[in-house]
């Protein structure tokens, strides 16, 4: 018995095998779709019925932007330090109020421990409980004020603004 292997068919020059004519098929109708559905909904939409809205209203406070509504994360591990480790964070560190209006903050703590939002000079302390949950940062005076995580964890990110520390500015 010969040792020979099967040869497999090859097409011919200029033809397409079956699977082949298949996908190209398939692609051919897929981005027939999509024109499609561009056309459509974009001859829809006329510039004019289209307006854009802020996602919340922004006043100025010396030169910084103050919302109503500050959406930020603790992560443990996620800044790298000068230190060349990586370290917790707040994804936010700054936060800028008008006096005695409130500011929500929802806080999205990826962490499996509490972190905090402490200035003791104005009233302040925010524990951030894991998960997400919502705030409210009320302060009764002006100034800048430091604030810091005063929950136990990563002691580089405690001693560094940007980190576990930053300020609140009210006006």
């Amino acid at each position: 018995m010969p040792d020979t292997e099967p040869e497999l068919e090859t097409p011919a020059p200029g033809k397409l095998g079956l699977w082949s004519s298949v996908t190209l098929g398939a692609i051919v109708v897929v981005l027939a779709l999509i024109a499609a559905d561009v056309a459509l909904v974009g001859g829809m939409q006329s510039s004019a019925s289209v307006r854009i809205r802020p996602a919340a209203s922004i006043v100025k406070v010396s030169g910084a932007d103050v919302q109503p509504v500050v959406y930020l994360s603790v992560t443990p591990g996620i800044k790298p330090g000068a230190d060349g480790k990586l370290h917790d964070a707040f994804s936010v560190t700054d936060f800028y109020t008008h006096v005695g209006q409130p500011v929500t903050l929802v806080i999205n703590n990826t962490d499996d421990v509490a972190h905090s939002i402490t200035a003791r000079s104005v009233g302040v302390n925010i524990v951030a409980k894991p998960g997400t949950h919502s705030y409210t940062l009320l302060v009764r005076k002006a100034g800048r004020f430091q604030w810091m995580c005063m929950m136990p964890c990563d002691p580089y990110s405690m001693s560094h603004d940007g980190y576990m520390r930053g300020y609140i500015v009210a006006s």
